[in-house]
């Protein structure tokens, strides 16, 4: 049976699959941890690209500790998910595609994070933000959509 086949055999992940409550809840927390990732990545990233000017850029370092509130309820609920089919996932291309651009959009987001840690107030005095901060914005949003898509995707492509 392999360390998947076991994963999938657990007692926690046969809940998920057979209770009344533990697919729901996984997809309902999943959703809701989605929700909080994306409206502060798409509100930081708006604002890189030049909307929402009355908001400092130093105020932007603040909001993205809310992010990560999302991202451990994610972590937490996707393994929950993912442990319920295990073998099938990991050979699944969207699922594969997902977990990348999860992945590269985590990595833009602490590189984000520390960039406006350094630099938020020299871009509030200037009243502007140099061309990486587009680029970071612009490869965020193409990140995270492509993740949820792909995520979605999961669910009509299969395994």
């Amino acid at each position: 049976m392999g360390l998947l086949g076991w994963l999938e055999a657990t007692a926690y992940s046969q809940w998920i699959l057979t209770s009344a409550v533990g697919w729901p809840l996984m997809l309902a927390l999943h959703a809701f941890g989605l929700a909080i990732i994306l409206g502060v990545v798409f509100s930081l990233n708006l604002r890189l690209i030049g909307f929402y000017r009355s908001m400092p850029y130093s105020a932007l370092h603040g909001l993205m500790g809310i992010a990560w509130i999302g991202i451990t309820i994610n972590v937490f609920t996707g393994l929950s998910i993912f442990l319920t089919q295990a073998s099938d996932y990991i050979t699944s291309i969207p699922f594969l595609v997902k977990i990348t651009f999860i992945a590269l959009g985590i990595v833009n987001l602490v590189y984000t994070r520390k960039t406006l840690r350094r630099e938020a107030a020299a871009w509030d005095a200037a009243g502007t933000a140099p061309s990486i901060a587009l680029w970071l914005a612009l490869s965020s949003l193409a990140f995270w959509i492509i993740a949820v898509v792909t995520g979605r995707l999961i669910a009509y492509i299969g395994y």
